[in-house]
């Protein structure tokens, strides 16, 4: 399994920057501002623009491929749920990336298994579909090697289970964009215009939890609409004021239909010689995928960088 196997999507979409300036125009007039923003305007902050860097992020994406090439431990847990909230299987590692150039190789340190968490555990075979899709996203197995400059295969080579999991990764992972998962693909893109009526948007100014003044971006699912409207209920990110630079997001993912979710998710970011990287990444939803039972679940995944 490849780690975080594949994110192939442009890595800074200048193309969709320009198509979208009228879009973030119309945009910029229905958000709300607080009033340190609004001082901010008056001494030259454009709204426009910044709904240009929001819509056209990579930060993320960035963050995960530089991942790949530096040396850290981490601590993983998950744990999967019944109908009432007990934990019904569970699993905790600390593992460690070591890199040598372009290439990387995953030791797993220490390793608890609680209930029927594998079908297999000498195979590694995963009862559970969460697990399998975190395994895939944040496991490496043997030796693998990444080219810096290449953000990963391209999507075309995909084809079934590894398509599927590449579409929800975006889902998760780069909320507000288009996905190719039937019927709700188009939902998930709330920058579009047939989208805007279904949001409220604000921009707010507060300081991080590192003590960074920065720019806090929310869109809001109006509730005066039918839930199946919209996927994305909450999005709220964090940039740095000075560099534009994610520091953090929050959002909650909501639908019921050929594929029925409800998750929220926080991922922090952390500056390591100048690259942004994952430092700490908390999932709490369910799911029900076609031919799978539904899954209740939580993990949380802390990163420490080898310094």
């Amino acid at each position: 399994m490849n780690y975080f196997l594949p994110f192939s999507l442009l890595l800074f979409p200048f193309l969709l920057q320009a198509q979208d300036e009228d879009l973030s125009k119309d945009i910029a007039t229905i958000v709300y501002l607080d009033s340190f923003v609004v001082s901010a305007t008056q001494q030259g902050f454009q709204v426009a623009d910044f709904i240009d860097i929001v819509q056209a992020d990579e930060s993320f994406f960035s963050a995960f491929h530089n991942l790949r090439f530096q040396e850290y431990y981490s601590d993983n847990d998950i744990q999967l749920f019944n109908r009432k909230g007990k934990t019904k299987a569970a699993y905790q590692s600390r593992i460690h990336q070591e890199v040598e150039g372009n290439c990387r190789t995953m030791k797993v340190l220490a390793e608890e298994v609680v209930g029927n968490f594998f079908k297999n555990k000498k195979k590694r075979q995963h009862r559970y579909y969460t697990a399998r899709m975190h395994e895939s996203i944040f496991y490496t197995n043997g030796k693998v090697c990444d080219n810096r400059n290449e953000a990963g295969i391209s999507e075309e080579s995909l084809s079934g289970i590894a398509k599927h999991i590449n579409e929800l990764k975006k889902l998760i992972f780069q909320p507000g964009r288009e996905v190719q998962i039937p019927l709700i693909g188009g939902k998930t893109a709330i920058f579009k215009k047939e989208m805007l009526a279904y949001y409220q948007f604000s921009i707010k100014q507060d300081t991080y939890e590192n003590g960074a003044d920065a720019y806090i971006f929310t869109a809001v699912a109006k509730p005066n609409y039918k839930p199946h409207k919209t996927i994305i209920k909450y999005l709220e990110t964090w940039f740095d004021k000075d560099s534009f630079q994610v520091l953090g997001r929050n959002y909650h993912l909501q639908y019921s239909g050929v594929v029925d979710f409800d998750v929220k998710m926080r991922v922090e970011l952390q500056q390591l010689d100048g690259l942004y990287i994952p430092k700490y990444i908390q999932y709490d939803g369910n799911w029900k995928v076609p031919l799978n039972k539904r899954e209740r679940a939580k993990f949380t995944i802390e990163v420490e960088p080898v310094w």
